[in-house]
């Protein structure tokens, strides 16, 4: 069958450029279209070639076709702008204080970064450290850290001793509270100091650590925390606050709530210890095994300190010790009122009507 030059030479400088162009896998999308209609013309019988009219009605089809293409593309790209418009400016974190899930440690120049854990209780410590992949390069036993923040190092080598390559690698926190190791979640809070990119991402710098956006538990402003002006601690009453450093108000001889509140995760003897503003001790009490228990514990305190004197009037602060660590002691709560003692503001927790620092908050909720 005869064949055209001229088509052959449009043909061939199409296909040629087929190598530059993207693959897409359209049932019958631009390139597609246009490669069946040169191949019909093509192969057409000289002595009975195509039909103007048949030939313009494709050459009409095809350009609905360009022109439908050209506007998908158009709506996609609008698409992509209107997301980046909606996102959140990374920067806009800037000293800001954040709590959020951490789990990454960055190697650059074999050196690891420093990786992050909070604990509620006492438990022993495992930190599986994995590659990209998921596979894990490296166990770490940690020993029994007491309850709070901590930090752990890597030396950047894996089971082998050898060093790994640069890059981000991934961590998992086991604790063992005494019935077995336990995947546990990991957060980080702080300010952030920074924002970097990793592979076109966002990070915020918070303790030295990257933490993603998208894992962020609390924000909260700058001055939301170490600013006790009335007018900005307004914006907490009717949510609920958490904090682990409960604050005792005693006046005219009176404890506000005596109760004083703590976790344990086993039955234990115990130590509590009360500090004035000072952070002078003037209470420590002994609670024996038998009377505590695994679980919410309280103590209830008279107002006296070890001498059996009132301890005066004013704000306290106690912590329990056991003896792996610290004991948890939380306090949570709707904020009712703001009350200034000394010149400086705290939040009231309505039902229990303890005190809390602004600076000591962990979380808000609405």
């Amino acid at each position: 069958m005869a064949t055209n030059p001229i088509l052959n030479n449009v043909s061939n400088s199409y296909q040629s450029n087929q190598a530059d162009k993207d693959k897409k896998n359209d049932a019958l999308g631009r390139d597609a279209f246009l490669t069946m209609l040169i191949a019909q013309l093509k192969n057409q019988d000289p002595l009975n070639p195509m039909e103007g009219s048949e030939f313009s009605s494709q050459l009409a089809q095809f350009s609905q076709l360009e022109q439908l293409m050209n506007m998908n593309e158009s709506l996609k790209a609008l698409s992509t702008s209107n997301n980046n418009q909606n996102s959140v400016d990374p920067m806009s974190y800037l000293n800001k204080t954040v709590t959020g899930n951490v789990d990454k440690i960055q190697v650059k120049s074999g050196a690891a970064s420093a990786g992050l854990f909070r604990l509620s209780e006492p438990a022993e410590i495992r930190v599986a450290v994995m590659d990209s992949s998921g596979k894990t390069v490296r166990t770490l036993t940690l020993g029994t850290k007491a309850a709070g923040n901590h930090s752990f190092q890597w030396d950047g080598k894996d089971a082998a001793g050898k060093a790994v390559t640069d890059g981000t690698y991934s961590y998992k926190v086991m604790a063992n509270t005494g019935s077995g190791f336990k995947e546990m979640p990991t957060s980080v809070s702080g300010k952030v100091e920074g924002v970097v990119y990793e592979g076109g991402k966002p990070y915020l710098v918070v303790q030295g650590v990257l933490m993603d956006i998208n894992s962020l538990i609390s924000v909260m402003n700058p001055t939301d925390s170490g600013n006790t002006n009335p007018d900005n601690l307004v914006q907490y009453i009717g949510k609920k606050v958490t904090s682990e450093t409960p604050i005792v108000s005693v006046a005219d001889g009176a404890v506000e709530n005596k109760e004083l509140a703590f976790k344990l995760e086993k039955q234990e003897e115990v130590t509590v210890k009360i500090y004035d503003a000072f952070n002078n001790l003037v209470r420590t009490e002994k609670i024996a095994a038998d009377k505590t228990q695994s679980g919410e514990n309280t103590y209830s305190w008279d107002g006296l300190n070890d001498n059996g004197s009132a301890a005066g009037d004013g704000l306290y602060r106690y912590e329990v010790v056991t003896s792996s660590g610290k004991a948890v002691t939380p306090v949570s709560g709707e904020v009712t009122g703001i009350k200034t003692i000394g010149g400086k503001q705290f939040l009231l927790l309505g039902e229990s009507k303890r005190l809390v620092d602004p600076s000591t908050v962990t979380s808000i909720l609405k």
